[in-house]
Protein backbone atom coordinates (compact mmCIF):
# COMPACT_ATOMS: atom_id res chain seq x y z
CA UNK A 1 0.00 0.00 0.00
CA UNK A 2 2.72 2.52 1.09
CA UNK A 3 4.23 1.62 -2.83
CA UNK A 4 0.75 2.79 -4.05
CA UNK A 5 0.60 5.84 -2.01
CA UNK A 6 4.36 7.00 -3.25
CA UNK A 7 3.69 5.98 -6.63
CA UNK A 8 0.35 8.37 -6.44
CA UNK A 9 2.50 11.02 -4.96
CA UNK A 10 5.54 11.01 -8.00
CA UNK A 11 1.94 11.30 -10.57
CA UNK A 12 0.88 14.11 -8.56
CA UNK A 13 3.74 16.15 -8.01
CA UNK A 14 4.03 15.98 -12.14
CA UNK A 15 0.26 16.89 -12.09
CA UNK A 16 0.44 19.64 -10.07
CA UNK A 17 2.25 21.87 -12.07
CA UNK A 18 0.04 24.27 -14.50
CA UNK A 19 2.39 25.10 -17.65
CA UNK A 20 3.16 28.30 -16.04
CA UNK A 21 5.10 26.66 -12.58
CA UNK A 22 2.38 27.76 -10.25
CA UNK A 23 0.63 24.81 -8.19
CA UNK A 24 -2.75 23.50 -8.70
CA UNK A 25 -5.42 22.87 -6.20
CA UNK A 26 -7.62 19.80 -7.15
CA UNK A 27 -11.02 19.94 -6.87
CA UNK A 28 -12.51 17.32 -4.53
CA UNK A 29 -15.32 16.30 -1.75
CA UNK A 30 -12.67 15.48 0.73
CA UNK A 31 -10.94 18.15 0.57
CA UNK A 32 -10.89 20.27 3.97
CA UNK A 33 -9.35 23.67 4.85
CA UNK A 34 -7.82 23.84 7.83
CA UNK A 35 -7.27 27.47 9.37
CA UNK A 36 -5.33 27.88 12.95
CA UNK A 37 -6.17 31.46 14.65
CA UNK A 38 -4.13 30.52 17.50
CA UNK A 39 -2.14 28.11 18.92
CA UNK A 40 0.41 27.42 22.01
CA UNK A 41 1.81 23.89 23.79
CA UNK A 42 -1.65 22.97 24.77
CA UNK A 43 -3.97 23.75 22.33
CA UNK A 44 -4.59 25.07 18.36
CA UNK A 45 -8.31 26.89 17.65
CA UNK A 46 -9.69 27.70 14.40
CA UNK A 47 -11.87 26.91 11.88
CA UNK A 48 -12.75 24.10 9.05
CA UNK A 49 -14.30 24.96 5.77
CA UNK A 50 -15.80 22.37 3.39
CA UNK A 51 -17.90 22.66 0.56
CA UNK A 52 -20.78 20.97 2.28
CA UNK A 53 -21.68 23.83 5.09
CA UNK A 54 -21.71 27.63 5.04
CA UNK A 55 -20.56 28.05 8.57
CA UNK A 56 -17.20 26.93 9.68
CA UNK A 57 -16.99 24.05 12.00
CA UNK A 58 -14.82 25.44 15.08
CA UNK A 59 -11.94 23.00 17.32
CA UNK A 60 -10.05 24.05 19.74
CA UNK A 61 -7.53 21.14 19.23
CA UNK A 62 -5.99 19.25 16.30
CA UNK A 63 -7.42 15.81 17.94
CA UNK A 64 -10.81 17.63 17.99
CA UNK A 65 -9.89 18.75 13.97
CA UNK A 66 -9.59 15.74 12.55
CA UNK A 67 -12.69 14.01 14.76
CA UNK A 68 -14.87 16.55 12.66
CA UNK A 69 -13.16 15.67 9.49
CA UNK A 70 -13.88 12.04 10.41
CA UNK A 71 -17.54 12.33 10.95
CA UNK A 72 -17.24 14.83 7.38
CA UNK A 73 -15.95 11.81 5.57
CA UNK A 74 -18.19 9.12 7.66
CA UNK A 75 -21.09 11.42 6.14
CA UNK A 76 -19.88 11.63 2.94
CA UNK A 77 -19.09 8.45 2.71
CA UNK A 78 -16.25 9.57 0.98
CA UNK A 79 -13.14 8.44 1.31
CA UNK A 80 -14.64 5.22 2.67
CA UNK A 81 -13.53 3.53 5.71
CA UNK A 82 -12.11 0.27 5.34
CA UNK A 83 -12.56 -0.69 9.26
CA UNK A 84 -15.45 0.56 11.57
CA UNK A 85 -13.81 2.22 15.27
CA UNK A 86 -14.65 0.48 18.38
CA UNK A 87 -15.86 2.31 21.20
CA UNK A 88 -16.18 0.75 24.80
CA UNK A 89 -19.19 2.18 24.76
CA UNK A 90 -21.07 0.49 22.12
CA UNK A 91 -22.19 -3.35 22.80
CA UNK A 92 -21.16 -5.20 19.56
CA UNK A 93 -23.16 -8.10 20.45
CA UNK A 94 -26.45 -5.90 20.93
CA UNK A 95 -25.42 -3.72 17.88
CA UNK A 96 -25.49 -6.74 15.50
CA UNK A 97 -21.85 -8.12 14.51
CA UNK A 98 -22.72 -11.35 12.71
CA UNK A 99 -22.29 -11.81 8.72
CA UNK A 100 -25.59 -9.60 7.87
CA UNK A 101 -24.05 -6.80 9.52
CA UNK A 102 -21.32 -7.02 7.31
CA UNK A 103 -23.27 -6.53 4.32
CA UNK A 104 -25.61 -3.91 5.60
CA UNK A 105 -22.74 -1.69 6.28
CA UNK A 106 -20.94 -2.84 2.80
CA UNK A 107 -24.09 -1.73 0.81
CA UNK A 108 -23.89 1.70 2.68
CA UNK A 109 -24.28 4.33 -0.48
CA UNK A 110 -22.44 7.48 -0.80
CA UNK A 111 -24.66 10.30 0.14
CA UNK A 112 -24.38 13.03 -2.49
CA UNK A 113 -24.65 16.36 -0.52
CA UNK A 114 -25.77 19.57 -1.90
CA UNK A 115 -22.69 21.81 -2.10
CA UNK A 116 -23.13 25.31 -0.19
CA UNK A 117 -20.21 26.80 -0.34
CA UNK A 118 -18.19 26.99 -3.95
CA UNK A 119 -15.17 25.37 -4.11
CA UNK A 120 -13.17 28.64 -4.85
CA UNK A 121 -14.58 30.43 -2.32
CA UNK A 122 -14.07 27.88 0.53
CA UNK A 123 -9.92 27.39 -0.55
CA UNK A 124 -9.65 31.03 0.25
CA UNK A 125 -10.24 30.79 4.31
CA UNK A 126 -7.05 31.98 5.81
CA UNK A 127 -6.42 31.01 9.27
CA UNK A 128 -3.94 34.19 11.54
CA UNK A 129 -1.67 31.44 12.28
CA UNK A 130 -1.70 29.19 9.52
CA UNK A 131 -3.67 27.74 7.09
CA UNK A 132 -3.80 24.08 5.32
CA UNK A 133 -5.28 22.06 2.95
CA UNK A 134 -5.87 18.57 3.60
CA UNK A 135 -7.31 16.07 0.93
CA UNK A 136 -7.65 12.18 2.84
CA UNK A 137 -7.51 9.73 -0.35
CA UNK A 138 -7.96 6.56 1.50
CA UNK A 139 -8.53 5.59 4.93
CA UNK A 140 -7.67 1.89 5.23
CA UNK A 141 -7.00 -0.11 8.12
CA UNK A 142 -7.77 2.37 10.47
CA UNK A 143 -5.75 4.83 9.39
CA UNK A 144 -5.78 8.16 6.77
CA UNK A 145 -3.50 8.78 3.98
CA UNK A 146 -3.14 11.68 1.94
CA UNK A 147 -1.77 14.60 1.46
CA UNK A 148 -1.50 18.18 2.90
CA UNK A 149 -0.39 21.34 1.93
CA UNK A 150 0.85 24.49 4.09
CA UNK A 151 -0.25 27.38 1.97
CA UNK A 152 1.55 29.85 3.50
CA UNK A 153 4.54 28.24 2.51
CA UNK A 154 3.41 26.83 -0.69
CA UNK A 155 4.94 22.96 0.09
CA UNK A 156 2.85 19.71 -0.05
CA UNK A 157 3.58 16.85 1.86
CA UNK A 158 1.99 13.30 2.15
CA UNK A 159 0.69 11.63 5.09
CA UNK A 160 0.34 7.81 5.86
CA UNK A 161 -1.71 7.60 8.81
CA UNK A 162 -3.23 10.63 11.23
CA UNK A 163 -0.70 10.63 13.15
CA UNK A 164 1.88 11.50 10.78
CA UNK A 165 -0.84 14.53 9.57
CA UNK A 166 -0.40 15.82 13.39
CA UNK A 167 3.11 15.80 13.02
CA UNK A 168 3.19 17.47 9.95
CA UNK A 169 0.59 20.67 11.68
CA UNK A 170 2.13 20.43 14.85
CA UNK A 171 5.70 20.91 13.49
CA UNK A 172 4.51 23.72 11.43
CA UNK A 173 2.20 25.04 14.35
CA UNK A 174 5.36 25.01 16.71
CA UNK A 175 7.61 27.42 14.33
CA UNK A 176 4.48 29.69 13.89
CA UNK A 177 4.28 30.09 17.55
CA UNK A 178 7.73 30.66 18.02
CA UNK A 179 8.01 32.81 15.25
CA UNK A 180 5.04 34.87 17.07
CA UNK A 181 6.55 34.53 20.61
CA UNK A 182 9.77 36.32 19.09
CA UNK A 183 7.98 39.27 16.71
CA UNK A 184 6.42 40.12 20.15
CA UNK A 185 9.76 40.62 22.45
CA UNK A 186 11.61 42.01 19.68
CA UNK A 187 8.27 45.16 19.34
CA UNK A 188 8.91 44.93 23.20
CA UNK A 189 12.27 45.90 22.84
CA UNK A 190 13.26 42.09 24.56
CA UNK A 191 15.64 41.49 21.63
CA UNK A 192 15.83 37.97 20.87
Amino acid sequence: MICEIAGYAERMREQEKSQDGESRVWHGSNLVNLCVDACDEERQCGKLYHMYTKEPILFSSLFQAVSRMDELYDELAFPKASTELRSFLVDRKAKGDGPEEEIRVQKAERKEPKEIEPFDRMIRHRGAQATFLIRVLYRQHARWQGEVTWVDQQKTEYFRSVLELIRLLDSVLITEEKRTQNNGRLRQGGGG
